[in-house]
């Protein structure tokens, strides 16, 4: 179980998207091929807690793994953030990212 709090996942989801169900612009075969290769059955029964939707799993992620792994995957998603902004020419929320940077800095320095 992670040790993100109930404040560092708003921030996370206000900058993931989460807010409609969505997490950035996954489709469910892009976020399954993401969680690949972490070697997570994203769509597995694991991760349907709270629903089907991306956000939901991505809730229920956060609530059953470790510190660590939670965030090399938060890590990259920020990574897809970025990207995403460059690529659709968008401007980043620097001030919420460098937030979800830390937050994710922190889980991944937990022993």
């Amino acid at each position: 179980m992670s040790s993100l709090t109930d404040i560092e996942k708003r921030y996370l989801e206000k900058l993931l998207g989460m807010q409609g169900g969505y997490v950035l612009d996954f489709s469910d075969a892009t976020y399954e091929e993401f969680f690949k290769r972490f070697g997570i059955d994203i769509h597995g029964t694991r991760y349907q807690t709270y629903g089907t939707s991306k956000a939901k799993k991505m809730r229920a992620f956060w609530e059953s793994q470790p510190d660590a792994l939670v965030g090399k995957v938060l890590s990259e998603m920020l990574d897809s953030y970025e990207a995403n902004c460059e690529l659709k020419n968008t401007t980043t929320d620097s001030a919420l990212l460098a937030k979800s940077r830390g937050i994710v800095a922190r889980l991944a320095n937990q022993p």
